[in-house]
């Protein structure tokens, strides 16, 4: 008799904590969609007002000065982590860059300031802010959410569900893009001047309701599924208990950076942005000037820019769903690594083989497809069993100085090649990132292999440095 009533104890419990688990990853899932809804719209506009305000000849001065000017953000952001709850920086982020979007919705409708000024200036100020603006929106759309999403889930929660997190994303994706094209396709250049600007602010409202997302989120699931990988959980408890050296306050904005450095396992995170990023940036150059030269409007090349996130997110969607959960849970953890890096190869050796702009295009579409929908799960679950510090502070310099720095020598790279000729320039870049990618593939062989005795061992990544700290 009590055999029977603990067995079904143990089934309600069972179902109970995967009804809780599904629920989390349903609102993630939500909050993602409705951010990248924002995202899918906003880049496309990044490039095209940028361009037809500034000049696309300028896009490689614009990357090097975003390293400067996202320095101070990250610095910024590391004191909010020490100050902020975990989905209080979910917050920050949303709120801050939806009002900020509402500004420059005001500001693009401006007949002087905005887009219907057809000058094109490097003195267009509103152009350079509102590609720096860009610039933090992209910096920590990802670092922000899956930093969220790494503290309250734990590795089997990753294996089984973070595919449908992504998947989430790709239909929010396609929503997005594929509405901003059909519109912008299917109307004048008269009109798109005042569809543009309506864009930002149907990111910024975007962007508010994800915020109220994560609101109904910790309404909806109680305290003890938020844990995410319980070691960690259990380690910043003991932690918020002990009170900090004002030296250690004042450290506190580049503690980020010193885990990078003296962390090979974080190290190893950031070499991995750094890698793709280079790549991606080299390609994108020649893309950006190719549909500068094609589309004379800001409309049009909006236009062009938002069927190419329309197609990656379709791609992406596909690869999500019937990719991704299940390389995840097939290959495991650590094996999973490898795919992305050996797909990078093929398209780079397709590239190599056949180097046109059509190739380079769709290589481009996918390496984002397969960047968003594999590697980004998968880069993720690194980060789970590492402490607060590294999640949030180490990811915020992988991901928005490590991600600037090789767009800055990704741009140094494409100025440095503007006297020689297309062809020398195009294999160049190939040689470069074919030579990423083999460095790339070795270290993740070593970050696979402590992932995994992390978890098997039920061990901290970065706990003794931190605890060296304190």
């Amino acid at each position: 008799m009590s055999t029977n009533s603990d067995g079904a104890s143990s089934s309600i419990d069972v179902s109970k904590t995967r009804k809780a688990v599904l629920l989390k990853i349903y609102f993630l899932a939500q909050t993602f969609l409705l951010m990248t809804v924002c995202l899918v719209i906003w880049r496309p506009l990044k490039i095209s007002i940028f361009s037809k305000m500034v000049g696309a000849a300028s896009i490689p001065t614009a990357k090097l000065f975003s390293l400067l000017f996202i320095i101070p953000m990250i610095l910024f952001y590391s004191v909010l982590v020490d100050v902020l709850r975990r989905h209080q920086l979910v917050y920050w982020f949303t709120l801050f860059h939806g009002i900020i979007g509402v500004i420059f919705y005001l500001l693009m409708s401006h007949p002087v300031y905005g887009i219907q000024n057809t000058l094109v200036s490097p003195n267009r100020w509103t152009g350079w802010a509102f590609y720096f603006f860009m610039e933090s929106f992209d910096a920590f759309f990802a670092t922000t959410f899956w930093a969220f999403a790494d503290s309250i889930c734990n590795p089997k929660d990753a294996r089984n569900y973070y595919g449908y997190v992504v998947a989430g994303s790709k239909i929010g994706g396609i929503f997005g893009a594929g509405g901003l094209y059909l519109i912008l396709s299917h109307t004048s250049t008269s009109t798109h001047l005042s569809l543009i600007p309506n864009s930002l602010l149907f990111g910024s409202c975007a962007l508010f309701v994800a915020a109220f997302s994560i609101y109904i989120l910790r309404k909806n699931v109680s305290r003890g599924y938020m844990h995410g990988y319980e070691a960690v959980y259990q380690l910043e408890k003991t932690k918020e208990k002990t009170e900090r050296s004002w030296f250690e306050i004042l450290k506190s904005p580049i503690d980020g950076l010193i885990l990078i450095i003296k962390t090979p396992y974080v190290m190893g995170i950031f070499s991995l942005c750094v890698f793709y990023e280079i790549t991606v940036v080299i390609f994108d150059f020649i893309l950006a000037l190719n549909a500068d030269a094609t589309y004379a409007t800001v409309g049009g090349m909006t236009s062009y820019y938002a069927f190419y996130y329309l197609i990656y997110n379709l791609i992406g969607l596909g690869v999500t769903l019937f990719g991704t959960t299940p390389i995840l849970r097939v290959l495991g953890l650590r094996w999973s690594l490898f795919v992305f890096p050996i797909i990078c190869l093929i398209f780079l050796i397709i590239t190599l083989i056949s180097p046109t702009t059509g190739v380079i295009f769709w290589v481009l579409v996918g390496l984002r497809a397969f960047n968003y929908a594999l590697n980004h799960p998968t880069r993720e679950v690194l980060y789970i069993p590492t402490t607060k510090e590294i999640k949030f502070k180490a990811k915020a310099w992988t991901d928005a100085f490590g991600s600037r720095i090789a767009k800055s020598f990704g741009s140094a790279f494409n100025v440095s090649l503007r006297s020689v000729s297309p062809a020398v320039a195009m294999f160049s870049s190939l040689g470069l990132s074919l030579g990423l990618t083999f460095v790339w593939i070795i270290i993740v062989y070593f970050l696979g292999k402590t992932l995994q005795d992390a978890i098997d061992n039920k061990k901290i990544i970065g706990e003794i440095l931190t605890s060296d700290k304190n």
